[in-house]
């Protein structure tokens, strides 16, 4: 059982702590009985910063923060909170089952078992997706890709981790918001790295949505200097480093290589695509890391959707044999890939079993730029909303600022953007009809 003495309050915070003499320490500490000290070390509002602290009154709260800034901690106490208290069902929404049960539950560091002290300490049955914890409280885990396994189930309580990076944000929250609908006080964390999606930003301009947002470095004190160095050095002031180290949430386009791509309109949510649509796939080589990307036609439209991403560091041999596997069933209208001084590569590819072909504008960056960038104008490309690694590399391919922050033709990093290479070398390829044919055929040509 649960005794007060576990959790009694003791009059400083660990910011204040952390200022005192060595000497004022050990003697606080020797005041403390061995049940305070021990429960000093899971006294969440000794050791949280004020702004982890949640508001005096909300209905949902939403934490745009970078990485490492603390908001996994912020949730998993939140729902320790709401567990001591009494609120059950909890729901619990990860991205996907998977992330719901490393992050949130079992194996990260601010997990919810990590943070629970032993006389609190819920029991985890990975069978039924659910936490039950001594008083008789559960927690119960879904998914951002499973929407629908939240249309009936209802909650007192609810955390929601990297909503931004859902594969169905929008259904997702509808269901959680429609089921958030019993007991005295019902509420809702959001703890998220910003992405400019719709449901982001409907939520900060929501009156009934209180928004903390934080930095990475505000957590600095917690973070190794090996990370900070690393990441200060290569991101800030990009745009990349806005969004995932200052929590930024970047509705404008201002800085980008592809600034006339519309995230809010052409970022959907996935469907099947029909057999018979004609199948693209294009991919960047690489030093390190092989990235590859498929696309899919609408042959009513000639609009390209973006269905699958690959990236990983093997043979070519290897390579060759996945991609054969991921493609089972699908017939490659074209494969294309490198710039004109890879044709070894290509070679290699297509003794593998996997011919790629020299893309057209196989050395003419800016023109590929220039004829993506006029398709995305047109809104002729979307992309599923579930293929982050390909949206994060888009929003944050951009150009450098200099030394008065104005912007240069220099793309930052431009070799870390094997997705974008990739893209480039087959979209580039195609032209899309201005209107001059009056034809209810295709509107692009090949």
């Amino acid at each position: 059982m649960v005794t007060k003495t576990k959790e009694s309050d003791i009059p400083l915070t660990a910011t204040s702590y952390n200022k005192m003499s060595p000497d004022d320490r050990v003697k606080l500490m020797e005041q403390l009985t061995p049940k305070e000290k021990a429960a000093l070390l899971y006294k969440w509002d000794f050791w949280a910063r004020d702004k982890q602290m949640p508001p005096e009154e909300w209905y949902i709260w939403l934490i745009l923060s970078g990485r490492g800034y603390g908001k996994t901690r912020i949730g998993s106490e939140m729902v320790r909170k709401w567990a001591w208290e009494g609120y059950t069902p909890i729901a619990l929404i990860g991205q996907t089952k998977a992330d719901a049960r490393d992050t949130m539950v079992e194996i990260g560091e601010s997990s919810i078992l990590k943070v629970s002290p032993p006389w609190f300490m819920p029991v985890y049955e990975p069978s039924k997706r659910r936490l039950t914890w001594p008083n008789g409280v559960q927690a119960i885990i879904y998914s951002g890709d499973e929407p629908d396994q939240l249309r009936g189930p209802q909650h007192m309580k609810v955390w929601l981790d990297e909503p931004a990076k859902y594969q169905y944000p929008q259904d997702t929250w509808d269901n959680v918001m429609f089921g958030l609908r019993i007991g005295d006080n019902p509420q809702a964390i959001a703890t998220t790295t910003p992405r400019p999606i719709k449901l982001i930003l409907d939520l900060i301009k929501d009156p009934k949505v209180t928004v903390t947002a934080g930095h990475t470095l505000e957590n600095q004190a917690n973070l190794a200097p090996e990370f900070i160095n690393y990441v200060m050095n290569k991101y800030q002031g990009t745009k990349l480093g806005r969004q995932e180290l200052a929590g930024e949430v970047l509705s404008s386009s201002e800085g980008l290589v592809y600034d006339a791509f519309r995230s809010d309109m052409c970022v959907i949510p996935r469907f099947a695509i029909p057999q018979d649509w004609p199948r693209y796939f294009s991919m960047d080589f690489g030093r390190v890391n092989t990235a590859s990307l498929w696309y899919a036609m609408e042959p009513a439209t000639g609009f390209l959707y973006l269905y699958r991403t690959y990236k990983k560091k093997a043979s070519v041999v290897e390579h060759a044999g996945n991609f054969r596997e991921l493609s089972k069933g699908e017939v490659m209208r074209r494969r294309v890939g490198g710039n004109h001084q890879e044709q070894e590569a290509r070679d290699g590819y297509t003794i593998a079993g996997w011919p790629v072909l020299e893309p057209k504008l196989s050395n003419d960056k800016w023109e590929r730029i220039r004829r993506v960038n006029s398709l995305h104008a047109q809104s002729k490309i979307y992309i599923f909303s579930d293929l982050s690694d390909y949206i994060d590399e888009k929003m944050s391919f951009s150009y450098e600022v200099s030394k008065d922050d104005t912007l240069t033709e220099k793309i930052h990093a431009e070799s870390d953007y094997h997705y974008m290479s990739a893209e480039g070398y087959l979209l580039s390829e195609f032209n899309p009809d201005m209107g001059t044919k009056k034809s209810a055929q295709t509107v692009w040509y090949y």
